[in-house]
Formats: C-alpha cells, sequence, structure tokens
C-alpha cells in the first residue's frame, strides 16, 4: 500500500486570477515584507510616489509605515502624532497628507516623518451628528435592538440619522485629494455628509453635499478622487453609490446602488478610475464607460482602502469580515 500525499503548501502554490473584459490581474492576499510585530497591524489605506509604498494604520506606535516599491519595510513614522488615520496622500508640494479623522483635524508631514501642519480646529463641527445615540435613545427608554449587546456597527448605524446638514470643516473626516492647481478636496463622512474644497494655501473655499440618498447627498461620504480632468469623486459607502462632481461642486455623473456595491475608496491613474467596493472593483475609463467589474459582493476583494502604483498594480486594504484585516493584499496587472 502506497499513502498519496499532498504538499501542506498548497494554497501558496495557488494562482488566483481576476478577469474582467481587458483587464487581468494575478493576485497576492499577503504581499510585503514587514518585520515580526509589524506584520499584523491593522492596514487601513496607502498611497505611492515613484519608489515608495505609505501604509496606515489603527496603531498609534507606528501609524505610518513605509516599504518600497518591492514590498520590503524601511521605516515607520509618526509615533505618538496621530490617533485614528483613514487617508494618505501625496501632495502636490512632495508631502504626505494625513487624516486624522479622530481627531478632526488634516495632518501635513514630510516624508521622512516630519509633522509639517495640522489643518482644523480639532473640535468637531456643527453637523448634528450625535455619536452616542445608541446609549442615549436607550436611556431615553426609546426603541433599540432588544437582547443584542452593544455593537459599534449597529450604534455607527444610527448615528448617520443624526446629521441634520453638510457643516463646516471637521467632523470625523475621511479622506483628502488634490486637483491639478493644488486645490484640495476633503470627504467629511463619519459625523458629517460633506465635501469641502480649499485652496491651494489650505483656506476653505466651500462646502457642498448634505445628508441624504439622492444624488448629490450623501449617508457616509467615505472616499475622495480626483482624476486626471479634475472631476471630484466621491464614494457614498453607506449609501452604495458614487457622486461625480465638477471643480465648483456641481454633480455630473452618478452611480447608483444598481451599479456599485458599498464603495469604500476610489483611485485613478491617467487612463482609468478605479472604484473599491464591498468585494470587488469597477474600472471606468476617462470618457464614463465602465471597461471591467471584478470580484462580486464580498468576494476576498473586500475593500476598505484602495490604491495603486506606477507599474498597473493595485494594491487593497480591507477591515471587516469576511477576510482578514491584516494583510495587504496586491493585484498584479499581467494584461
Amino acid at each position: 500500500m502506497k499513502e498519496i500525499k499532498t504538499t501542506k503548501a498548497r494554497k501558496e502554490q495557488q494562482d488566483v486570477i481576476y478577469k474582467g473584459g481587458n483587464f487581468s490581474y494575478s493576485f497576492d492576499e499577503n504581499w510585503g515584507s514587514l518585520p515580526q510585530g509589524l506584520d499584523n497591524l491593522p492596514f487601513v489605506t496607502g498611497c505611492c510616489d515613484e519608489n515608495e509604498i505609505y501604509l496606515i494604520t489603527r496603531d498609534s506606535h507606528n501609524p505610518i509605515i513605509v516599504l518600497d516599491s518591492d514590498g520590503k519595510y524601511l521605516r515607520s513614522m509618526g509615533a505618538g502624532l496621530c490617533e485614528w488615520l483613514h487617508c494618505i496622500r501625496v501632495t502636490p508640494n512632495n508631502t504626505l497628507m494625513c487624516v486624522d479623522s479622530n481627531c478632526h483635524i488634516l495632518r501635513e508631514f514630510s516624508k521622512e516623518g516630519e509633522l509639517l501642519r495640522n489643518i482644523g480646529s480639532g473640535q468637531p463641527s456643527a453637523s448634528g451628528h450625535d455619536p452616542n445615540v445608541w446609549f442615549n435613545r436607550m436611556k431615553r427608554g426609546d426603541v433599540v435592538p432588544m437582547n443584542i449587546a452593544y455593537d459599534p456597527y449597529w450604534a455607527f448605524a444610527e448615528s448617520i440619522s443624526t446629521i441634520q446638514c453638510a457643516a463646516p470643516p471637521f467632523n470625523r473626516p475621511t479622506a483628502v485629494d488634490f486637483n491639478s492647481k493644488g486645490e484640495m478636496f476633503c470627504s467629511d463622512g463619519y459625523g458629517n455628509a460633506a465635501v469641502h474644497k480649499f485652496s491651494p494655501e489650505h483656506e476653505l473655499v466651500k462646502t457642498w453635499g448634505g445628508p441624504g440618498k439622492e444624488p448629490g447627498k450623501f449617508l457616509v461620504p467615505h472616499g475622495i478622487r480626483v482624476d486626471k480632468r479634475d472631476r471630484v469623486w466621491v464614494a457614498d459607502r453607506e449609501g452604495s453609490s458614487v457622486h461625480v462632481f465638477d471643480e465648483e461642486g456641481d454633480l455630473i455623473y452618478y452611480f447608483s446602488p444598481e451599479t456599485v456595491m458599498q464603495p469604500s475608496e476610489i483611485w485613478s491613474d491617467d487612463d482609468y478610475i478605479y472604484i473599491g467596493e464591498r468585494g470587488g472593483i469597477t474600472i471606468v475609463n476617462m470618457d464614463m464607460e465602465i471597461e471591467a467589474q471584478l470580484g462580486y459582493f464580498y468576494s476576498p476583494l473586500m475593500v476598505h482602502g484602495l490604491f495603486g502604483d506606477n507599474r498597473n498594480n493595485l494594491y487593497i486594504t480591507n477591515l471587516g469580515l469576511p477576510v482578514s484585516y491584516n494583510h495587504l493584499r496586491r493585484l498584479k496587472r499581467i494584461k
């Protein structure tokens, strides 16, 4: 009798390919090389320049981690300077702009980790948002789910309904990006329902949005991206929609819940816009035509953060079930 055995490395020997339209990617669910102690951090999102990858985490001791373009760990920075980072972008001045959501502040760093400035008062603006609505309803004797222990996801969903207006900056901002003129756009989404436009000198120019489900309104404006034509894309995660504005805040395109699945973040290059969703990525060309849709609802392509490099690769970070949130995932373009 001869026993037939297989290797324990069966999973590592598989090639997982995502293909849609003319786009094909090889999927690596645990990409990059991090030292022990940093290899299981909850990554939020990231961004790239020509040579390095900048990741943000929920670890206040290592809020920003830098990798080289091959995924090798280089350094961490920002220790003790950030509380709850949610977005990072390379600015037109070749610095890093970070969104510190719970502090209601944007923080600008040099690429070596020096804190250059804070933008925002650090106090939540008056949007009407009540983050403690769950407990306050219980105290008032209002209806809350019975026999359910406190659940932060339910509590967050309840708190969205308390937002009354598009308030000034900031109330738990979510993302930031820049247009070709150096103007800055920020989605203010966890405690507000707004998009803010700032001058290159970081002075507020205007605010638009407001709570609602109709086009141009938001439930949770979670991600923002300015494409090469200076159109402002906003991912409304809980509204399961994408809103595209011109630079003055006029709505010009809208993706409904029938098209996108709880979009969290948007990235773009010179040719395409990539919408990261709850289990997939929708790829749109600059003429606003959908070229491909990868994945499906709650597939392993669970996106919280999405960004790309100059080699046509995409990177995914995830902060929720059903897949582990502790790894950086790469989609390597093969076609």
